[in-house]
Parts: C-alpha cells; sequence; structure tokens
C-alpha cells in the first residue's frame, strides 16, 4: 500500500460520537450490524481432528514447559 492509500483511508473512517461509543458500551457491541449470527454463518463445522490437535497442543506444551523448568535451574548451577 502507498501512502496516498492509507492517508485516504484514514481520511474516510468515520469516528464514533460520545453518545455513539456510550450505547455501543451499553449494548456490549461495537457495531449494530454486525451480530453473531451473521459472523458465524459461513462458518466451517469444528472437526474431531481439530479437537485431537489442540489437545495434543497442550500436551506438548506442558512437556515442553515441565523439560524447560527442569533443565533451565540445572544448567544455571553448574
Amino acid at each position: 500500500m502507498d501512502s496516498f492509500t492509507l492517508k485516504e483511508d484514514y481520511m474516510t473512517r468515520k469516528t464514533m460520537s460520545e453518545a455513539e461509543i456510550k450505547k455501543a458500551a451499553e449494548d456490549g457491541s461495537l457495531s449494530a450490524d454486525m451480530d453473531a449470527s451473521s459472523v458465524l454463518e459461513g462458518a466451517e463445522p469444528w472437526e474431531p481432528i481439530e479437537t485431537k490437535l489442540c489437545l495434543y497442543s497442550f500436551v506438548a506444551a506442558g512437556i515442553a514447559l515441565i523439560i524447560g523448568l527442569i533443565l533451565v535451574p540445572t544448567s544455571i548451577f553448574h
């Protein structure tokens, strides 16, 4: 992107007024145009392999943490 495009995008961006900010804070959303159903409308279903990948990555992170906690203190004292 060139600087002109960034400047043009910045200039065309709408800023929120105080009343709009307060209303958004009360509603708990920043945009009245988007709700959860419209955001998730085209989402694909969660596959069982994705669950396994997430669980295995947490297990691998835990093992790496334990190994790191064992190796680092011993390397400092030797």
